[in-house]
């Protein structure tokens, strides 16, 4: 059932509101306010990050609701979409980068979430506020915080403010950058922010395959991201920029703020205010982890290995890893945050062009449902991978490898190599799409403009026949 086309199912009840409250989550949270700030933190002042982030949020929308027409239209998940453009068992390389990535997102709001558990047992336990720190510094947490993660994951479930004459210096910079450097600051603050939201909003077919109506998903796709994320780095600007003129610094990280703000003024008015704006920013964690990560990535998991994971099953792996991974150690600082965030690019990029491409302009929207779930048919491709799409992919990111090494090795690279890492979104997407393009027009593939969609007789067929399949290990449903 994870993975089955819900063509004649019941459970298609989804509707516009069900839509703007999802994308609205992913918008309205700790990850937008965080985001800008470190954006200011390599050299843009504070205007500029709100135009990279609408637009680059925009950018993610436009590729979310193109993703997501395949879940409105056929009614598929993310699988079937990427086995249509990689091959049954090509698709299982898609399913890993999109798997990789949420984990390190799972665990930084996992990590937000902790420090919101932090700010809540301040306010309510002095004693919690004063407690030692008895972990070493390469540990890249304090005991404190490590217990408020913990207590995030045991309970989960798959604005202080100082009275200012003014807001800040909004539009300081924490660096000087000449105008060249400046405008890619720019186009890199924007390849990364939609390099970072792309890659939950491709997959977002695994949500409008349960769409209501047709145009359910429609308006919220392509306005609720933008907007709610603008909102949320609005909110970050106003707020971190009056910190920097209460303390002298930028603390980037909402929570902190608030922690800074009982460190220094725990007072009973502080402790009410920030044990509200701990539980509201709390609760919002929450919902953004069920919804955008343990849950999507326990689809993901359960498409990939569903002999042995459902989506519950596969929501627990995710809560492990998200643990294990130790998210704290990328929030470090901006110019670590970035390079995380760039790095979802590199490789989510090529392969949203590749699978926009194949369904939108080779296919036309048009497939055959049943071969998705059969082997030896005309997904089979090539031993079940379509060597276009892993051509394609290879072609659309190796040209953003030289930077991305240098990003997280400090080596030296030149000039040409670093400013084409800094576009590693537009190039990938780019390169990606228009390439496989290229390459199916000189070698096509059969039943590339073929339109069958399942009946209910079909359907039952189908799932019959991979059950039985499936106990006799020949089939990948």
């Amino acid at each position: 059932m994870d993975i089955q086309s819900f063509q004649s199912f019941p459970h298609r009840t989804y509707t516009c509101w069900s839509y703007f409250a999802y994308w609205a989550t992913a918008g309205i949270c700790v990850t937008s306010w965080s985001l800008v700030s470190s954006i200011i933190g390599i050299g843009l002042s504070a205007g500029e990050p709100c135009d990279a982030v609408l637009v680059g949020s925009f950018f993610a929308a436009l590729l979310g609701f193109m993703a997501g027409q395949c879940g409105r239209h056929h009614y598929l998940g993310f699988m079937m979409m990427s086995r249509a453009a990689f091959g049954l068992w090509g698709s299982y390389f898609s399913i890993t980068i999109c798997v990789f990535e949420s984990l390190i997102f799972f665990g930084i709001q996992a990590y937000y979430g902790g420090q919101a558990v932090v700010v809540v047992l301040n306010a309510i336990f002095p004693q919690f506020l004063r407690l030692k720190n008895t972990l070493p510094k390469s540990a890249g947490i304090t005991t404190q915080a490590l217990l408020g993660f913990l207590i995030y994951f045991s309970s989960s479930p798959c604005t202080g403010s100082k009275k200012n004459n003014d807001p800040g210096e909004l539009v300081k910079p924490s660096v000087s950058l000449a105008k060249v450097d400046r405008i890619f600051a720019m186009l890199a603050s924007i390849s990364s922010v939609a390099g970072a939201y792309t890659g939950g909003s491709v997959r977002v077919s695994d949500w409008t395959r349960y769409r209501k109506t047709m145009n359910a998903p429609v308006v919220p796709l392509i306005t609720t991201m933008p907007v709610t994320i603008t909102i949320g780095v609005l909110v970050g600007i106003l707020v971190t920029s009056a910190g920097n003129s209460m303390y002298g610094e930028i603390i980037w990280i909402p929570l902190l703020l608030l922690q800074r703000l009982q460190e220094t003024q725990y007072t009973a008015a502080c402790r009410t205010g920030t044990f509200f704006a701990g539980l509201g920013l709390l609760s919002s964690q929450v919902f953004v982890n069920v919804t955008q990560n343990g849950f999507q990535q326990g689809m993901d998991i359960a498409a990939f290995l569903p002999r042995y994971f459902d989506i519950k099953r596969g929501a627990i792996l995710v809560c492990i890893i998200g643990i294990v991974i130790q998210p704290w150690r990328f929030l470090s600082q901006a110019a670590t945050f970035l390079p995380v965030l760039n790095s979802f690019g590199v490789f989510i990029a090529p392969m949203t062009g590749i699978l926009c491409t194949d369904y939108w302009i080779v296919r036309r929207q048009r497939l055959i449902v049943a071969d998705l779930y059969q082997p030896h048919g005309v997904y089979w491709f090539t031993f079940g991978i379509n060597w276009r799409a892993m051509l394609a992919f290879c072609l659309g990111f190796w040209p953003s490898m030289p930077g991305f090494i240098c990003a997280f090795t400090g080596d030296p690279v030149a000039e040409g190599w670093a400013r084409i890492y800094q576009l590693t979104y537009f190039v990938g997407l780019m390169l990606g799409g228009g390439l496989y393009y290229v390459i199916c027009k000189v070698w096509p593939m059969p039943g590339a403009r073929e339109n069958v969609l399942l009946n209910d007789e079909t359907i039952e067929d189908v799932s019959d026949g991979a059950s039985a399949s499936l106990e006799a290990g020949e089939t990948l449903l």
